[in-house]
């Protein structure tokens, strides 16, 4: 796995919230986007009301942002790297 991708069975979920700013508003409440079809489990379900973890759908691409802000919305990719898809413009 390289460096910033998240999958379900690894745990930088926490770290990866901690350690990520949002490059437009500079909030530090990130999550992580997990994409395709986890099997639910009561971390996820954690995870999801704890807004750590945000589902982004089953279409699965690559290159697709890995974060969003829950703050304002931005989705971007951790390691910083376009795309950066603002659902605003």
């Amino acid at each position: 796995m390289a460096p910033g991708e998240v999958d379900a069975t690894s745990d930088p979920v926490t770290t990866a919230r901690m350690s990520q700013t949002c490059p437009r508003c500079g909030s530090r409440e990130i999550a992580t986007i997990l994409r395709g079809e986890p099997a639910s489990s009561d971390r996820l379900e954690t995870d999801l009301e704890g807004h750590r973890v945000v589902l982004g759908g089953c279409m699965v691409w690559h290159d697709q942002p890995d974060r969003t802000c829950t703050a304002c919305g931005l989705e971007f990719r951790a390691d910083g790297r376009p795309p950066i898809l603002d659902p605003t413009s």
